[in-house]
């Protein structure tokens, strides 16, 4: 996983196993790990894995990760 991409959109509560969004492979995530990705984050979708037990709002930050991420329509 890359370096940090913004302010963090929560903070973990527990280890949770997701893939890296680029290069696909499994990642660990540790208690306190603070998750600035959106494409991570909509990835840990159970509340009690976040502090506060609130899956963070993924609204403008996962359309504009997703946006920059699609390719050119073939025409």
């Amino acid at each position: 996983m890359g370096a940090a991409q913004g302010k963090a959109l929560g903070t973990l509560a527990v280890a949770v196993h997701v893939l890296d969004p680029v290069e696909r492979i499994p990642l660990i995530l540790t208690p306190g790990t603070e998750v600035c990705d959106p494409d991570v984050a909509s990835q840990i979708t159970n509340p009690a894995c976040w502090q506060g037990n609130q899956v963070p709002v993924l609204g403008a930050e996962k359309k504009a990760s997703r946006k920059s991420a699609s390719t050119p329509d073939d025409d």
